[in-house]
């Protein structure tokens, strides 16, 4: 089946549950399955690994025979040649279908985006009349919730987990990535009741997709100008936690910024740093980078959401 996210035309042998498929389109990454157990070996060498909060080991990172390997950790190996264009994939046993193509869709080609020669940052993104507003931050900061709090108001959604960037004409594009949005339950209930049509997003959490693709107007199908950037920092603790704030930041710190939710593959590769650092850096001058900072609690949802509206007022002028 060949689908499109994130600009790019996608070759794969399984469905893709969500992801709209395109008849013909020359294709960009290859993804194929192979069983192989030669796959679990233990390179000599990894370059980087990424651990969760508590120490867990998540993702690790190595280059075996020119290509790249990711491996999550007791769930799955890709590899990932040099040019970007082939994926190939080993699930440990009895891993769910549904956790493989999370891992595919929302890890592993966003990193591929970078190798590939373009860019990406973890954010989730709706798209308003003047053009796509976006919010960044850590692990539960709320990302989704807000963009599922706006997408609540007619607003479409032009990505959950990856915006995929394009430079154009001297301005910066935000490109789709596919329909869907990740909620924890609690989100889920809150913003769209009990009987919303969602999917697991994998079995090691307990986040649920918001199946959104039948929905007329519901999903951002073109790249459209990248306008704003919501950087989401943590409450003070010495405040109480209450306030609504949302701060213009210089330029040093919105390319700060950019760089702490860029998707990065190989830290080792100066090239692809510098050239990624550059492109932040036109990114941080084009666009509106804000802190925002807000109350976890969903009584005082509504007043942040229209805190935000408010503050985008000034891209209507």
């Amino acid at each position: 089946m060949l689908y499109k996210l994130y600009g790019l035309a996608v070759d794969i042998d399984d469905l893709l549950p969500g992801v709209p498929s395109v008849s013909y389109a020359e294709v960009d990454i290859r993804v194929r399955r192979t069983t192989s157990s030669k796959s679990f070996s233990t390179p000599s060498h990894w370059f980087m690994h990424w651990h969760f909060p508590n120490g867990e080991l998540w993702l690790s990172f190595a280059k075996v025979n020119g290509k790249y390997l990711l491996r999550f950790n007791e769930l799955a190996d890709f590899f990932v040649n040099n040019d970007g264009n082939e994926i190939v994939f080993t699930p440990k046993h009895d891993v769910p279908t549904d956790t493989i193509q999370h891992l595919l869709l929302d890890q592993v080609i966003p990193l591929v985006i970078n190798l590939k020669g373009g860019e990406a940052i973890h954010s989730s993104a709706v798209l308003k009349p003047m053009g796509v507003v976006a919010f960044a931050g850590p692990a539960g900061s709320g990302k989704s919730t807000l963009s599922g709090g706006l997408f609540n108001l007619g607003y479409p959604l032009v990505s959950d987990d990856c915006l995929a960037l394009l430079e154009k004409n001297e301005e910066i594009y935000a490109i789709p990535a596919y329909p869907g949005l990740r909620l924890w339950e609690d989100a889920l209930s809150f913003l769209f009741g009990d009987n919303n049509n969602h999917n697991s997003v994998a079995h090691y959490t307990n986040k649920l997709r918001l199946a959104i693709e039948s929905k007329p107007g519901a999903y951002c199908v073109e790249p459209h100008p990248f306008r704003r950037l919501y950087d989401i920092a943590a409450p003070s603790k010495a405040k109480g936690g209450i306030d609504i704030i949302i701060e213009s930041l210089s330029p040093k710190e919105s390319f700060m910024a950019l760089v702490r939710c860029a998707f990065r593959l190989d830290i080792t590769d100066h090239a692809m740093l510098k050239r990624q650092f550059h492109f932040l850096e036109r990114v941080a001058s084009r666009v509106s980078v804000r802190r925002l900072i807000f109350p976890k609690d969903f009584n005082l949802f509504p007043d942040v959401r229209e805190v935000i509206l408010n503050d985008l007022q000034d891209l209507d002028n």
